[in-house]
């Protein structure tokens, strides 16, 4: 190599030269919906009005197909949606819109209950309504409906039976509650073990819910009272109220 192109080397070595920057340029954060952006807490004063001690299972009165519907059992238990016939005609249903049923429910006992068949209604909670598979049974019971695992977890919803009430994330984020009845526990419970000395067991089965949210509900009717006696067939007065 010629000295003259030593030289110029060595210069150009010995030049300032601009380091190569990469840029990395940050994802945009994906908005969140707001249901899943606030925490789900239980205080002291969620006790508060009750009696105490209890060992009472939470019983709501909540919007079904826009009617009140009481006596409902919120039933962690559960893998499925259950509506008892009783309240099933109460709402204004008929057999001819009930899809079929492929298996039984099964319980504890392990004896089977064949199901009249499935249907889809809207729940409203608060602000947040789901479309969800009942499973329509005609088999005594002190509840009008059964409300398990897939409509809580669709509700992204917690459930103490200690502080008798669900909470949950409204739809403008903020959480929402509703409260048990804790009499209405009571009543039921009596009415499951009247006439044998002992509580009737909960009847499930593993089956996937449909639960797809749409829009809360506006102008909910009253539903009527429904029989008080387990295995009452219902009366004129179901059509009104479903307690």
């Amino acid at each position: 190599m010629s000295q003259a192109r030593a030289t110029e080397l060595h210069k150009q070595l010995n030049q300032p030269h601009l380091s190569e920057v990469m840029m990395i340029q940050q994802t945009p954060k994906r908005k969140m919906d707001a249901r899943h952006t606030w925490e789900i807490t239980f205080t002291e004063r969620d006790l508060e009005g009750l009696s105490l001690p209890h060992s009472d299972a939470l019983v709501l009165s909540i919007p079904l197909q826009r009617k009140m519907v009481r006596r409902v059992l919120v039933d962690q238990g559960s893998s499925a949606e259950i509506l008892f016939y009783s309240a099933f005609k109460a709402l204004g249903l008929s057999k001819d819109q009930l899809s079929p049923v492929d298996a039984p429910l099964v319980g504890f006992t392990g004896i089977p209950v064949y199901p009249l068949g499935k249907i889809v209604l809207p729940v409203y909670a608060g602000s947040v309504q789901l479309q969800v598979e009942f499973i329509v049974v005609s088999s005594p019971s002190p509840y009008n409906a059964i409300l398990g695992r897939n409509w809580l977890h669709g509700m992204r919803a917690v459930a103490s039976t200690l502080h008798q009430c669900i909470r949950f994330i409204g739809e403008s984020g903020r959480q929402e509650t509703i409260r048990g009845d804790q009499v209405a526990s009571k009543k039921c419970f009596v009415n499951s073990i009247r006439g044998n000395g002992k509580a009737k067991e909960v009847q499930s089965i593993e089956t996937p819910g449909l639960l797809d949210e749409a829009t809360p509900a506006e102008g909910m009717k009253e539903a009527l009272e429904g029989p008080d006696e387990v295995g009452r067939p219902a009366t004129d007065r179901a059509v009104e109220d479903l307690v």
